[in-house]
């Protein structure tokens, strides 16, 4: 029952309230002023209010008596009852309004002057000829201007001084004044010659009870902290930490922005991608710290090299992308590529050290080669790829061949998983002979791929589509353990050499594949030769030669390949004890007409016998070059000129009809005797 009941009681009381708030002029305020100003009316009725309406009760009272059972008594008492309730409320208004526009006066000041002690909020307001007529103190601290000198200013010419120059918001707000509209919560950016400084400014038009128009009246805020809060949130969403460039986010916006213009207006457009070499090295021999440093290095160099209307974007890691507007000619775009191939591959100082990089940069411009986002960014891409190829350090343009290149690529790698599921590719091996009697002392295993369509495929041709997609890791395994099984049908003085794939030798756990092969074959572990290019040793030195150790306690013999082709290949023999090393058969040519050749060969030789390693020449193909690399006291002698690649159909004969005679004593020819077709 006490809820039932108190629901409508609440209800009037809501509505006595309202009815209160609206006759005093209390709607809206805070509740402390509004209690403030009730009790000051409620006081401001007084005693004199009571005495008129004391009286006025006396008067219809001694009327009721008088008539007291007639039959006007009733219709004169709700008469004399309606009459003395206009009084009361003619009264209480009468006492009521003076003191409201008193009271509403005072405490519109009270509020006022507390919002004009915030400095970070003001209030201002002109005249009907929009002079300045009022200004609070923190418009004054604002702006640095006195009050004498900004009251009879004129706002908008005052806003003009100190914002920049066809400000569009300052234009909005001159707008609306003319127009006499009002305007809420505009931003100008302030510039007065000290920090950065944002305000908001609201006004609305004041209009006397006639509607004539008298000025306005307007607030201010300083906003300078949220703006700048803001700006470094998308700074840090739109742009790289680190270099300071945009990032991907941000550059596929930029591109889609100029895909929009080129389709509306016809506007062309150019797309850079850029790619850093060696950048890896530096990670892995100077550290991530020193790797960083140089990105950002890099960034500097890139971002003064292009114009300001240009979109410089790091995409991640050591990859880079310039979008150049309005710009699709091979010769300005070819002038700003090679300006930035010179300027990224000058050193770097960093703590003391000169590092080296180079840059590799495709080129892809719109709408030649593209009207949509991803088949700019797959051309420029692919344009890259090429410059990759063709040797690093040069920049490419995309040519309509790379798609083609690219899809019978793809189509390759499809075919060279079925390849690998369906046992297609096999081993061929070349004999390794002895330089000083021409006998056999091993082969190195050399894949191919037996493409039922394609006939012999070489492993120049598929190898680095293996290593692009991982699948380098299951054919080099392959090859290992295929390697061994097939030396344990040989004779137990022949070794079998395999070279290593750079990315497979990284990828796959080199270690335990090769404790498989020999558990599984039984071959004793100096039989097998393991071969790694200088290359790899350049870009992971660490972490090559931590495997290579873990490979030597097993007992496998180690050998560096192409040997004389890299930049530091006497260091590396310094930095890891090698069993063996491959001169290039580049070297081995020219021997036979360049005498410049022929003195590095036996200082190659000197130097195996000096740190006691043994020499193998690749490459002999005439007699010539068998016997003076024979007489510069070479160990061991491979090419043509002894053997083609031998296929497993052809090994059993080799094996049974050159190798027992090699064995025998006495033979005094036996490079003539080992030629074979």
């Amino acid at each position: 029952m006490r809820v039932f009941l108190y629901a409508p009681v609440a209800g009037l009381v809501l509505l006595a309230n309202r009815l209160v708030d609206r006759a005093i002029g209390a709607g809206g305020l805070a509740p402390h002023v509004r209690h403030k100003l009730v009790r000051q009316q409620l006081r401001s009725i007084g005693w004199t209010t009571l005495a008129l309406l004391a009286g006025s009760l006396m008067v219809s009272a001694i009327l009721l008596v008088l008539i007291w059972g007639s039959d006007r008594f009733v219709p004169l008492l709700a008469c004399l009852g309606a009459i003395n309730m206009l009084y009361l409320f003619a009264a209480v208004l009468a006492r009521i309004s003076p003191g409201l526009v008193q009271e509403n006066s005072q405490i519109t000041a009270l509020l006022m002057r507390e919002f004009e002690q915030n400095k970070s909020d003001w209030i201002w307001g002109f005249d009907d000829s929009g002079a300045i007529n009022r200004l609070s103190a923190g418009f004054t601290s604002a702006t640095g201007v006195t009050e004498d000198t900004l009251l009879g200013a004129d706002l908008v010419e005052f806003l003009a001084c100190i914002t920049a120059p066809g400000d569009p918001m300052l234009a909005q707000i001159a707008f609306d004044i003319q127009g006499r509209h009002g305007f809420r919560d505009i931003e100008l950016r302030v510039e007065a010659g000290g920090p950065e400084c944002w305000w908001t400014l609201t006004g609305k038009p004041i209009l006397d009870e006639n509607g004539m128009y008298l000025g306005y009246i307007g607030t201010s805020s300083d906003v300078s902290e949220r703006k700048i809060a803001e700006r470094r949130i998308t700074r840090l969403a739109h742009h790289d930490p680190m270099t300071g460039l945009l990032n991907r986010t941000k550059f596929t916006d930029q591109l889609n922005q100029s895909v929009a213009r080129l389709e509306r207006y016809g506007t062309p457009f150019s797309v850079l991608f850029l790619d850093l070499d060696q950048f890896k090295s530096v990670n892995d021999t100077r550290g991530h710290l020193t790797g960083d440093r140089l990105l950002v290095m890099v960034a500097k160099r890139v971002q003064n090299l292009v114009r300001e209307t240009d979109v410089v974007a790091r995409l991640g890691g050591d990859e880079f992308a310039v979008i150049v507007p309005n710009e699709a000619t091979a010769d300005n775009l070819g002038g700003l590529a090679t300006r930035l191939l010179d300027a990224v591959r000058k050193p770097y100082e960093i703590d003391g050290h000169l590092i080296s990089i180079g840059l590799s940069i495709g080129i892809a411009m719109a709408p030649v080669n593209g009207t949509r986002p991803d088949q700019i960014l797959r051309n420029a891409d692919l344009a890259l790829y090429r410059a990759k190829a063709d040797g690093r350090s040069v920049f490419r343009f995309f040519e309509s061949e790379m798609d083609n290149e690219v899809r019978n690529r793809r189509l390759l790698e499809a075919e060279l998983r079925d390849a690998i599921r369906n046992q297609e590719l096999l081993l061929y091996y070349q004999p390794l002979v002895s330089a000083s009697d021409g006998q056999p002392t091993g082969f190195e295993a050399l894949i191919r791929w037996n493409h039922p369509d394609r006939g012999l495929v070489q492993p120049a041709d598929f190898i680095p589509i293996a290593e692009q997609s991982n699948l380098i890791v299951d054919i080099g395994d392959w090859a290992i353990e295929q390697a061994c099984l097939a030396a344990a049908t040989w004779p137990e003085q022949l070794t079998v050499a395999v070279n290593l794939s750079a990315k497979h030798f990284r990828r796959s756990d080199i270690c335990t594949v090769v404790k498989k092969a020999l558990a599984l074959s039984g071959i004793a572990p100096q039989r097998l030769e393991i071969e790694i290019t200088e290359g790899l040793l350049m870009e992971y030195p660490d972490e090559v030669i931590e495997k290579l150790a873990q490979l030597r306690t097993l007992g496998v013999t180690i050998a560096m390949d192409d040997f004389g082709t890299g930049y530091s290949s006497l260091s590396y023999l310094m930095k890891f004890p090698f069993d063996k090393i491959k001169i290039d058969r580049s070297f081995v040519d020219a021997s036979s007409s360049d005498a410049v050749a022929r003195d590095i060969l036996k200082a190659i030789a000197s130097l195996g016998k000096t740190l006691k390693l043994k020499i193998t020449a690749e490459g002999v193909e005439t007699k010539e070059q068998a016997e003076f690399l024979r007489d510069i006291a070479c160990h061991q002698l491979q090419g043509f000129y002894f053997s083609r690649p031998l296929d497993p159909i052809d090994m059993p004969y080799y094996l049974l009809t050159v190798v027992p005679r090699r064995s025998r004593p006495g033979k005094t020819e036996p490079a003539q005797l080992a030629l074979v077709g």
